[in-house]
């Protein structure tokens, strides 16, 4: 009876002993999560001898990284939006500007009334464009926040392209400038967002006319995949094609040297939803950009 009382003693106190170190290292595992929340770490729990199970701090590790790879993805998409809003609000002063100009000189009693109502009707192509843009901003928004991929359509990109063209018509040959087009076909099949694949070409346009020098030449072609080209010329012998369409170094550019604007950004940005391809290189002081989608 004596070795009975004293065996059940024995095991009481290792099991109390047992209870006491789980408790503790659970107290320690506690503290620890608080402290990698509180720093917003990288850091993992760790076993400590064999108080914990393994497979209970497996899962809380991978309860800690699926944490992290929401939170990445959230200041992502957060990131993605405050630029687009950034991006949209750069486009929309683009024909506002162009719009205020028109209206402007059609007030002047000095001009003929051809030339007034030119500058009437050129203001009205700009406030469409700009409605174009308004209307376009909550579907552009709604991509980005919610991930989803632009609805698409076949569309005729030599038309879209003309169309963009068009609008930059005027504001070129008032810098003694022109816009070459090289397409030997007049329609060339493409499915894709017609109003994303406008503020590309807009974009990319836009640029060319604020920031380069001379004609803006834009081929196309066709093979394995739709190539357009956009080359014109420029004076930055020291321009870095490699970054161009990084927004920080385009912004400080447009500012120092006035070589390149957002507008590049932007171009990528969107040229990129569109599942194609962005490049940019510069010699002998012309500035190409090249775009390819595949057919």
């Amino acid at each position: 009876m004596y070795i009975l009382i004293v065996l059940l003693a024995l095991i009481c106190v290792i099991l109390l002993s047992i209870i006491l170190i789980r408790r503790k290292a659970a107290k320690d595992m506690a503290a620890k999560l608080h402290e990698i929340r509180q720093a917003d770490t990288n850091q993992l729990i760790h076993a400590s001898g064999n108080s914990i199970p393994p497979s209970l701090i497996n899962e809380v590790n991978s309860i800690l990284k699926d944490i992290r790879r929401y939170d990445a993805e959230y200041q992502k998409k957060n990131h993605d939006l405050e630029q687009m809003m950034t991006n949209i609000a750069h486009d929309l002063r683009t024909p506002l500007t162009s719009a205020m100009g028109h209206i402007s000189m059609a007030k002047d009693a000095g001009i003929s009334e051809e030339e007034r109502s030119h500058s009437i009707n050129t203001a009205e192509k700009r406030m469409i464009r700009l409605e174009e843009l308004i209307n376009s901003f909550f579907e552009f928004s709604k991509m980005i926040s919610s991930g989803k991929e632009p609805e698409t359509e076949m569309i005729n990109v030599v038309s879209v392209l003309e169309d963009a063209i068009v609008h930059y018509y005027d504001d070129y040959t008032a810098r003694d400038r022109r816009i070459d087009l090289r397409c030997s076909q007049g329609r060339i099949k493409l499915v894709s967002n017609r109003n994303i694949l406008m503020r590309i070409f807009d974009n990319l346009i836009g640029n060319a006319l604020k920031h380069g020098k001379g004609d803006l030449m834009i081929t196309v072609s066709t093979g394995d995949c739709l190539l357009l080209t956009f080359e014109n010329g420029i004076d930055d012998t020291e321009l870095d094609p490699e970054r161009v369409f990084d927004e920080f170094y385009t912004t400080d550019m447009s500012r120092t040297k006035g070589h390149t604007g957002l507008g590049l950004a932007i171009a990528k940005q969107f040229t990129e939803l569109l599942g194609g391809n962005i490049t940019a290189d510069c010699s002998e002081g012309r500035f190409r950009i090249k775009i390819s989608f595949r057919q």
